[in-house]
């Protein structure tokens, strides 16, 4: 090989490493831009998700801080503690009183835990999008509030009255009966239901289906 031929192939080398060296330098930048695009774009999610986080905590501790207090009549505030573990979001409801924390299925009576839980699935379908019906279907709610059941009662109808909720409750409990603003008897004669409404005093009789 002669030396201008073989000049000619090291300058072809050359030439094509330049261009090589030109291709990933700008797929070198473009992948940057992505990076870069990439951080912005987490960040943005991250500060959404805290957002979200921040506006749902907030409503669901007022809303059942509101209830407690309005049935126990003591400075109860309710509070959700967030933390990150094994790379997972976990909360954990406390209940505050001063500067003592409590946590409500441990170290408190079912009463309480009977009005939160009430008041987190008002919090829950109001936040829904869209929203289910505003029909809400208690079967023996606030059996373990004991002498507070009257007060219970009176919040699920603020509650409800504020927020256009239609409660259906069903209960033993005559102080409950007392807040509704329509009910209706059920008794059973051993062959069928009797459903009595006191305030047309109209009777309606159901078969019981034989199993």
């Amino acid at each position: 090989m002669t030396l201008r031929s073989r000049l000619e192939h090291y300058k072809g080398k050359r030439d094509y490493i330049k261009t090589k060296l030109k291709r990933e330098r700008i797929e070198l930048e473009r992948a940057d831009e992505n990076v870069t695009l990439y951080n912005a774009s987490r960040l943005i999610v991250i500060e959404a998700s805290r957002i979200t986080q921040e506006v749902f905590k907030t409503k669901v501790e007022s809303l059942v801080s509101t209830a407690i207090q309005s049935v126990f009549d003591r400075p109860f505030v309710f509070k959700l503690e967030m933390e990150r573990k094994r790379n997972r979001l976990e909360c954990r409801p406390v209940v505050m009183e001063g500067e003592n924390a409590y946590s409500p299925k441990d170290e408190m009576g079912g009463g309480i835990i009977d009005i939160i839980s009430f008041a987190f699935r008002v919090v829950l379908w109001s936040l829904e999008k869209p929203r289910t019906r505003n029909v809400f279907v208690l079967d023996e709610p606030f059996k373990f509030t004991g002498d507070l059941a009257d007060r219970a009662g009176t919040m699920v109808k603020e509650l409800s009255r504020g927020l256009g909720l239609q409660i259906i409750m069903i209960t033993h409990d005559d102080r409950l009966k007392g807040i509704a603003d329509k009910t209706f008897d059920v008794t059973h004669n051993g062959k069928k239901s009797i459903i009595t409404s006191p305030d047309s005093m109209v009777i309606t009789r159901r078969r019981r289906k034989n199993k």
